[in-house]
C-alpha cells in the first residue's frame, strides 16, 4: 500500500514547530484532524507531501530527511550526554497523539525539508503507477 512522506508546520502554545512524518492516509489532514482539535494546534499547514509505493520506502525517505537536516543544521540538534545527535529538538509535557520528531521552526531547515520532499517520491499517486 502506498504511503506519504509529509511536511507540516503548526503553532502549539504560541510557539511554531515543523514536523515531517509518514502516513498511509491519502489526505495528510486526516492524520492530524483529532490532534489539531484536542491539543489546539494553531495555524496548522500541510506544506508538502510525496507518495511512495510502500511504507518501507516512505520510512527510508523519512530517515534520509532526518539525517539531511541533522547534517545541514547540527547547531539545532538535540545532543545527548554521549554526543548522539537527534532530529527532534523539542518535547512537550503533554503527549500529542503521535506527534513526535518535531523541531522548533527554522525557515532554512523547513526550506531544506521542502526541497527534499520535492526531489523524492511522487507528487501525485497516479505518478507511482507509471
Amino acid at each position: 500500500m502506498a504511503h506519504k512522506l509529509y511536511l507540516v508546520n503548526f503553532k502549539y502554545k504560541g510557539k511554531k514547530y515543523f514536523k515531517p512524518g509518514i502516513t498511509g492516509k491519502g489526505d495528510v489532514m486526516d492524520r492530524f484532524r483529532y490532534a489539531i482539535q484536542k491539543h489546539r494546534l494553531e495555524d496548522f499547514k500541510i506544506m508538502k507531501s510525496s507518495w511512495f509505493m510502500t511504507e518501507q520506502e516512505a520510512k527510508d525517505a523519512e530517515q534520509s530527511l532526518f539525517l539531511a537536516i541533522k547534517t545541514l543544521f547540527p547547531e539545532n540538534n538535540y545532543v545527548d550526554k554521549n554526543g548522539k545527535h537527534f532530529f527532534h529538538n523539542e518535547w512537550f509535557e503533554e503527549q500529542l497523539n503521535g506527534i513526535t520528531e518535531i523541531r522548533k521552526y527554522n525557515h532554512k531547515e523547513v526550506q531544506a525539508a521542502y526541497k527534499f520532499l520535492s526531489e523524492n517520491g511522487a507528487r501525485y499517486y497516479k505518478d507511482l503507477l507509471r
